[in-house]
């Protein structure tokens, strides 16, 4: 009888054991998702000449959490693509998102010094490069180096796991509304 307990309690063990290990495989939900990256990735393999679609792709990359395909992505496109402010501050954000934070903020100096100069040549009627920027790219590259400056300053080695990158982000984001004139809403605090 002890013999049979023992077998009937080593075989729910042994059940049980099964159970934590062997677990289904979860269903690929994101197969509408990896599709559509493929197709991104086709279409900015055949035009590779357009910014707009190498900003998609690369924005695709960090959003799923891939920073090295979106740096080789934006390395690998014609060098016109790469004058881009916006095609820049995309290789500044993978830099960033990669832990290489001195790339990064060189970069993104970069791409701010090149929106500048577009902003500043319409202003005084003078030639202008043929880059795309406005006046909240401009804004969005500035709040970006503030905050890699900050990072750089404070030590930050990994923004991805370390608090004080979201406070640079936090201040910086608090000096463009100072700049831009714009008021936080009630109850949020800075």
């Amino acid at each position: 009888m002890e013999i049979r307990v023992n077998l009937v309690l080593m075989a729910f063990l042994a059940l049980v054991w099964l159970g934590l290990t062997a677990q289904m495989p979860a269903p690929i939900d994101e197969h509408h998702e990896l599709t559509a990256l493929g197709t991104l990735e086709d279409e900015a393999a055949r035009h590779p000449g357009d910014a707009r679609l190498l900003v998609k792709l690369s924005e695709r990359y960090l959003a799923q959490g891939f920073p090295l395909l979106a740096i080789t992505a934006i390395r690998a496109a014609d060098a016109v693509v790469l004058e881009e402010p916006a095609v820049a501050h995309q290789l500044a954000r993978a830099y960033e998102h990669n832990g290489r934070l001195l790339d990064a903020l060189a970069t993104a100096d970069l791409a701010l010094t090149r929106c500048a100069r577009v902003m500043g040549a319409k202003h005084f009627g003078s030639v202008a490069p043929s880059f795309v920027c406005n006046e909240r790219t401009l804004a969005t590259l500035d709040t970006h180096k503030g905050a890699l400056e900050r990072m750089v300053q404070w030590g930050v080695v990994d923004p991805r796991h370390d608090a004080r990158a979201q406070r640079a982000y936090d201040l910086a984001m608090r000096t463009a509304r100072i700049a831009v004139g714009e008021v936080p809403p009630s109850g949020a605090r800075n």
